[in-house]
């Protein structure tokens, strides 16, 4: 099923990294981390090794696409059709002649 915010996602990748999904909202690893403990973006945690140490355990999230998608939706401040709404009523504000313009622009 086609997402409302699916074209700011990689396509094809299913899981990412807190570093990932940062670049795709535009703020820190450690904000999304932030927002996965207090489960505001939902996905799966893991306890793994450190490379440097057997005893100390790293902890690692992993988030799904369909995690990120309802984040996504969830902070919108706007709904699907007010784009276009808010596109036209600017259009209608506009002179007749640059409407026409606008229009055969369109057209082409």
């Amino acid at each position: 099923m086609k997402h409302e915010f699916d074209h700011l996602l990689p396509p094809g990748q299913t899981w990412f990294s807190p570093k990932e999904v940062a670049a795709v909202i535009g703020t820190t690893d450690q904000f999304v981390r932030d927002c996965f403990q207090n489960r505001k973006i939902l996905g799966h945690q893991t306890n793994g090794r450190s490379r440097k140490t057997k005893e100390q355990q790293r902890q690692r999230y992993l988030i799904h696409r369909e995690g990120v998608l309802l984040y996504l939706s969830q902070t919108a401040n706007y709904e699907a059709g007010d784009f276009l709404a808010l596109m036209k009523q600017l259009v209608r504000e506009r002179p007749m002649e640059e409407r026409r313009a606008l229009r055969a622009a369109l057209e082409d």
